[in-house]
């Protein structure tokens, strides 16, 4: 069922042409409802791919909060439309979606939430950590071999 802005778009479309096959063409060419009733471009509603990741912890931080969640973002269109601004060196983009990143609390919820929208996706897997236990008493055992030099000047 078509709702909102685009139901009306379609019906003053629909009324101009006079014709009822249209409507079966409009429902018939979107892949499902919530594509209708979004109101977005049909460039963003075709076939774009998604990459479901979790992002890695920071390096300078000693908090892992940003890698809590999964999150969902989207590829570089290849006609994407680039520049560079000539007075700063900004890159510049007309793909408006290049910027945009959604958060979910699980893997299963992104996933399902990209099948509902319709869009390809690949998930990147989190990398492993490797922790190491280090002892501050390590630095006092026997080594066997030459004297360490330490320098402190």
């Amino acid at each position: 069922m078509i709702r909102g802005s685009r139901l009306f778009h379609t019906l003053r479309v629909l009324r101009n042409e006079k014709t009822v096959s249209s409507v079966n063409q409009v429902l018939q060419e979107s892949t499902n409802q919530k594509q209708i009733i979004s109101g977005a471009p049909a460039e963003l509603a075709a076939n774009r791919m998604v990459r479901i990741y979790k992002e890695a912890k920071a390096a300078t931080q000693s908090s892992a909060n940003n890698a809590k969640y999964w999150k969902i973002d989207w590829d570089v269109l290849p006609r994407g439309n680039r520049w560079e601004n000539d007075l700063i060196g900004y890159q510049s983009s007309s793909d408006y979606m290049q910027g945009t990143r959604l958060s979910f609390e699980t893997k299963e919820s992104a996933i399902t939430f990209a099948n509902e929208q319709g869009w390809d996706y690949f998930i990147q897997e989190p990398k492993k950590r490797k922790f190491k236990k280090k002892e501050y008493a390590a630095n006092f055992f026997h080594s066997s071999g030459p004297l360490k030099h330490i320098r402190t000047k």
